[in-house]
């Protein structure tokens, strides 16, 4: 389906594409905006029917608040406790705006449906029946209030009965200890020793009864005087005093149970009384019962009447569940066609759209990866701005192939153009920058080759380092300014054959700080790296050397390799005050200044070079006249 589509537009321009794209959209939207307009029309009835059932369900939520408030206020009236709650609550009944706002609710239900007049009478009715109970809820209270008066003296006198009873029981208690204390060996020791020997006496008496008895027989039996006369006096006396001691302390006994029992039958007595008092606060509580049980009564009444209300109102909630159902249902119809219509619609328009994009993406694709692969060929250099882009279709692209090839052909033309103005410029550059060097060493009477031996040797010496190519070249193209600024030295102190002496030696050493200040304010790096190597060629190791005294690696590895360079050269060539050192007698002088003049890296990697170094010089020998 896409090649055919392709084939079909093949001839198309990416404007007419776009076109059809545009066009097919327009159509798809109008199908798609006459359906949602049909669906808003059904949906606008369904909305104009929900709203009145949401009416309906707000008149019963209006019902049922005033229904809640009127419950509300019957309980506050139940659970009242004093005689000052219910005149709050009256309070609150007589109140004018909450009256006002009872009416209110119901006469705006009567104005909105006249189905709900009878609820309405139905709850000025609770209202009257309210006040009703209100006022017999006050009697109630009232009785109430006499029961607890009168609880009150009850519990007073039964507090005084406790209080009696507890201040009996305490003299009771008192009374038992003192005669515990004072008679705990009699009740605990002496009545056990005493009773014991009760018991002792009364087992002796038995005995002597037995044998008073069995004597008294035989007297009658035998008439024996003799044996009458043999019972002792003193026997039957101690018998008798046995019979009296035991008769005592039995009565003893008596008298103190007596009084324990005079103390019970005061307590029970109070008991009763108490007794008595308590039912008759049974017999108020249960009038008190009696008359709340007919406010409960009262209260059935009201809920009967609620449950009339409510059974109106579950009318009402059918009719609004029946129209609920119907709009559900022609809701769910609705939802099931416009998801039809809307998938329908989409799928043909995400069809038809990626039927135009794929297309679209082709045509611009195809010529644009030409373009792409030929520029990435160009970034490789695989190959040259000279290459032609080749033209396959004859539309926007293909001219824009062909401005892209004659844009590369002027941009190659150019590029040469700069290129060999570049090669020029550097050429130049290096050529004045060797020629400014040797101007400088010509007005001091050296020669040209000197300056290129110090650039040879060194680039030589910044490579051995470790310094990259490009900065060894960079180097090696500004070390022939190093003696720039003796352009600035009078001749009578520049060509003195002879030794200078302390001024003139100053007015030499400026030569350093002259060369760089010909060459710092140039952006060039070149220049820039001619302006360190002017300044610190002159610089020591150890800190010795002129302009700026600078010590170790505080001086620009520059300086540090050119002043090597520049010894080196000058000590092996000939001069207008001097002749030219052998290669042993300056090596021994490096030696001697490791460390002091020169840098000792830069002292070893010279010796380890030798050789090279010393093609270099023979290479570039001075060409004398």
């Amino acid at each position: 389906m896409l090649k055919i589509f392709q084939k079909l537009t093949k001839n198309l321009s990416i404007k007419n594409i776009v076109l059809l794209g545009v066009i097919v959209m327009a159509l798809i939207i109008t199908v798609f905006v006459v359906t949602m307009t049909y669906l808003s029309s059904t949906i606008k009835y369904d909305q104009k029917t929900l709203k009145n059932i949401l009416d309906l369900e707000k008149q019963n939520q209006n019902v049922l608040t005033i229904i809640r408030k009127i419950n509300y206020i019957e309980n506050k009236i139940i659970i009242s406790e004093s005689l000052d709650e219910l005149e709050k609550i009256e309070n609150e009944l007589i109140n004018k705006d909450s009256v006002n706002l009872i009416y209110k609710e119901g006469t705006y239900l009567v104005n909105y449906n006249k189905k709900v007049e009878e609820v309405s009478k139905n709850l000025l009715d609770l209202i009257e029946a309210q006040q009703n109970i209100f006022s017999k809820k006050y009697v109630v209270l009232f009785y109430k209030e006499e029961i607890k008066s009168y609880k009150k003296r009850v519990d007073s006198s039964i507090k005084k009965i406790i209080d009696e009873t507890e201040g009996l029981y305490g003299k009771s208690s008192l009374f038992s200890k003192r005669y515990t204390r004072r008679n705990k060996q009699n009740i605990d020791l002496a009545f056990l020793y005493k009773f014991e020997r009760v018991m002792s006496l009364s087992k002796d008496l038995d005995s002597s009864a037995s044998i008073l008895s069995g004597l008294i027989a035989n007297i009658y039996s035998t008439n024996d005087l003799n044996v009458i006369r043999s019972i002792k006096l003193n026997s039957l006396s101690q018998v008798v005093s046995l019979f009296e001691n035991s008769s005592i302390k039995v009565f003893e006994y008596k008298e103190f149970d007596k009084r324990f029992e005079e103390n019970i039958y005061s307590i029970n007595q109070e008991f009763y009384r108490i007794k008595d008092l308590l039912t008759l606060f049974i017999s108020a509580k249960e009038q008190m019962l009696f008359e709340e049980k007919k406010l409960f009564d009262l209260l059935s009444e009201r809920t009967i009447m609620n449950k009339d209300l409510v059974e109106k109102i579950k009318n009402l909630n059918q009719i609004s569940e029946k129209i609920e159902n119907d709009i559900l249902s022609h809701s769910d119809f609705i939802s099931k066609t416009t998801t039809i219509v809307i998938i329908i619609v989409g799928v043909v328009s995400l069809f038809l759209l990626f039927l135009a994009a794929s297309t679209l993406i082709y045509r611009i694709n195809f010529p644009l990866d030409f373009i792409i692969n030929y520029i990435e060929k160009i970034k490789s250099k695989k190959t040259g701005l000279s290459s032609k882009l080749p033209i396959v279709i004859n539309d926007e692209f293909g001219k824009l192939s062909k401005s892209f090839n004659s844009m590369t052909s002027t941009i190659n033309k150019n590029i040469k153009e700069i290129q060999n103005l570049n090669k020029e410029i550097e050429d130049t550059q290096k050529e004045v920058i060797l020629t400014m060097g040797a101007i400088g060493e010509t007005r001091s009477k050296e020669t040209g080759n000197h300056v290129k031996r110090v650039a040879e040797y060194s680039k030589i010496l910044a490579i051995k380092y470790g310094l990259s190519e490009k900065e060894a070249s960079l180097l090696k193209e500004a070390s022939p300014m190093h003696d720039i600024g003796k352009v600035g030295i009078p001749d009578f102190v520049l060509k003195k054959p002879a030794k200078l002496n302390d001024e003139e030696w100053q007015i030499m050493k400026t030569h350093a700080q002259l060369g760089y200040e010909m060459l710092k304010h140039s952006n060039r790096k070149i220049l820039k790296a001619a302006a360190i190597v002017a300044k610190e060629h002159h610089e020591k190791w150890d800190g010795s050397g002129y302009p700026e005294g600078l010590k170790g690696e505080d001086i620009h590895i520059y300086g540090r390799i050119t002043a090597v360079a520049d010894v080196f050269d000058a000590l092996g060539s000939d001069r207008c005050y001097k002749k030219a050192w052998p290669l042993e007698k300056i090596l021994e002088l490096f030696k001697e200044e490791k460390g002091k003049h020169f840098d000792p890296k830069l002292v070893d990697l010279l010796f380890e070079n030798i050789d090279e170094i010393i093609y270099i010089r023979d290479k570039y020998k001075d060409i004398f006249d």
